[in-house]
């Protein structure tokens, strides 16, 4: 199994708006999905974005349910993570239709290493979407699960979780990486 370089902030890349998968490329789009899946679980997060992996196409894949050993351990025995899982969910074209209420819990993410914030998004949400067989549905979505799609489809409009945050966390996050690449350098 194939496993995907993730971009790690500043990337420009990170930035880039993803376009929407045309029926033609939903037709072979199941070999990427267990790919980004697989990406995810071995980098123990619990969602992952197409854009974070430099693919500018609207796909993001989420399993809060943290069972990455499980998961992981399959892969070596050459399972189909697309159906392992129950857990785990494949959204295409992914959009945002409701919103209500509001939660703040502390986010991480894999393109942002080191660096964890509260930050305040939507308690209960739904999401349309298409499955790799290409049907279209229609899932809600409370607290965690709600947090992790809200922060993979800002990955997919190009919005990082650090952008939520204060300029002055910012900057000490910035600041924070800068030290780190010079001590890169040297070593």
């Amino acid at each position: 199994m194939k496993f995907l370089n993730i971009l790690k902030y500043p990337d420009p890349a990170l930035r880039i708006k993803a376009q929407n998968v045309s029926e033609d490329e939903l037709k072979n789009i199941s070999k990427f999905a267990k790919y980004l899946a697989y990406t995810m679980y071995k980098a123990e997060g619990v969602g992952l974005a197409s854009t974070q992996v430099g693919i500018n196409k609207r796909i993001i894949v989420i399993d809060i349910s943290k069972k990455f050993d499980e998961n992981y351990e399959s892969f070596l025995k050459n399972q189909d993570i697309l159906f392992l899982n129950k857990n785990l969910i494949i959204a295409i074209n992914p959009e945002i239709i409701y919103k209500e209420g509001k939660i703040t819990h502390e986010e991480g993410c894999l393109s942002v290493p080191e660096f964890n914030a509260d930050i305040e998004r939507s308690n209960i949400i739904k999401v349309k979407a298409l499955g790799l067989d290409g049907k279209e549905f229609i899932t809600e979505a409370d607290g965690i699960l709600s947090i992790a799609f809200q922060h993979e489809i800002d990955h997919l409009d190009g919005i990082l979780f650090i952008d939520k945050v204060s300029p002055l966390k910012r900057t000490l996050y910035n600041a924070k990486l800068k030290k780190l690449k010079i001590k890169e350098k040297v070593h």
